[in-house]
């Protein structure tokens, strides 16, 4: 009987269990989000739905280097409270199942995921995930110049999230160097040095950007007949001098063939 008692304590515990792990396994996934893409200092906001009772605290946080951050709760008690960035996050509460922070000017460091934890009494919490994709327009540039044989190339490229360099064609020495601007931007500095005879068809760089390809050229007409390092300011200075003595020159001459017809 004692055996009977047992078995009979551990199979009710048994199916508690098993219908809290069903319950809560069925609320699992059920967090309506939607992932935003906004330009850098604009305005978004991230929500949340959960259509589920029971509702006693809902919790936004932002997973930042592997470790969440809390930034605004609601507790059903206590009300909502912004925790961090409090001049650029407002916190809408809706209800409890509807909630939804909405981010001011905001920078590239908003850029992310975020969570919003629904505690329900007595499963535990339910988690949503929304992302936030923060972009800026791209901005571009292309330099060269040829020298000894050779063509050298500076391809500039600033945006957010990083743009990505590539030339064509691929050989040749290269260099790339990443500067994070203060408004967080990044710009990237690609260099190539390249053998003329390899680049007769011309060299492109190619800029790859949030899905998109901008390619910029530089022909090679350009490459034979511009930007070609020579000393211009030398030869214009030369040219003037000769100029010069040559118009003295021919006024000397004609002074001398005057005074030798006055005698």
């Amino acid at each position: 009987m004692r055996m009977k008692g047992i078995y009979t304590t551990w199979t009710l515990q048994d199916l508690a269990l098993c219908i809290i792990a069903v319950v809560f396994c069925s609320t699992q996934g059920s967090v309506m989000t939607s992932n935003q893409d906004v330009e850098l200092g604009g305005n978004v906001t991230l929500r949340c739905l959960f259509q589920q009772p029971h509702i006693y605290q809902v919790t936004w946080r932002k997973k930042k280097n592997g470790n969440d951050e809390n930034i605004a709760t609601y507790k059903k008690d206590t009300g909502s409270t912004v925790l961090k960035y409090k001049d650029r996050i407002n916190f809408i509460i809706g209800s409890p199942q509807d909630t939804a922070i909405n981010l001011l000017n905001v920078s590239t460091e908003d850029n992310g995921c975020y969570e919003c934890a629904f505690l329900l009494f007595p499963i535990g919490p339910v988690i949503g995930q929304p992302c936030l994709s923060v972009y800026d327009d791209l901005k571009t540039s292309i330099d060269y110049n040829v020298s000894d044989n050779h063509l050298h190339a500076k391809c500039l490229a600033t945006g957010f999230p990083r743009p990505n360099i590539s030339w064509f064609p691929s050989g040749g020495e290269k260099k790339e160097k990443d500067i994070t601007n203060p408004n967080g931007t990044l710009s990237v500095i690609s260099n190539i040095l390249i053998s003329k005879s390899n680049v007769e068809q011309g060299l492109t760089c190619h800029i790859s950007h949030r899905g998109k390809m901008i390619s910029l050229e530089v022909l090679g007409k350009e490459i034979d007949h511009t930007k070609i390092s020579f000393p211009v300011v030398p030869v214009v200075l030369a040219l003037i001098l000769v100029i010069l003595v040559i118009v003295v020159s021919v006024c000397c001459w004609r002074r001398q063939r005057k005074k030798h017809r006055g005698f």
